[in-house]
């Protein structure tokens, strides 16, 4: 990753991790919550606790990613914001238009409204003409990069 002098990453590249790393708990912690049924020890039951762990392993993953591998976290980042922009936006039009049967829980409306708010940001902060000297790099950069 380009960085300056100091070695210091940007605050965006900080915030962006922070947010996926909150996402990733935050969304488990829904999952538990929300979940209607015993949780199992066994990793191929239904109610396994091992599905807890997918959530924080793939926001984790991101925010590696974007930490790590700038280049590729942003990529990331930005299939994910977008992917998840428009699910969320499909799921409020499918509630509110066609009338869709959804379970709506205060956690789940929080995070919606979590996700809904901070994703334009980041994703106005990863495009790529915004990012030309934070995110620029080569595959040798990252290749060869001794850190």
């Amino acid at each position: 990753m380009s960085s300056d002098s100091n070695g210091e990453k940007p605050a965006g590249v900080y915030l962006v991790a922070l947010y996926f790393v909150l996402s990733g708990f935050l969304e488990s912690i829904r999952k538990y919550q929300e979940a209607a049924h015993h949780w199992s020890l066994n990793p191929l039951a239904d109610g396994s606790l091992w599905t807890l762990a997918v959530d924080p392993i793939i926001y984790l993953a991101i925010a590696y990613l974007i930490w790590r591998l700038a280049a590729f976290g942003r990529l990331a980042a930005l299939v994910y914001g977008y992917i998840s922009l428009a699910m969320y936006f499909g799921i409020a039009a499918s509630y509110f238009v066609f009338h869709t049967p959804l379970t709506v829980t205060p956690l789940f409306i929080a995070l919606a409204v979590f996700h809904v708010l901070s994703l334009p940001g980041l994703l106005w902060y990863l495009q790529p003409s915004r990012q030309k000297k934070v995110f620029h790099l080569s595959l040798w950069e990252i290749l060869l990069s001794s850190d």
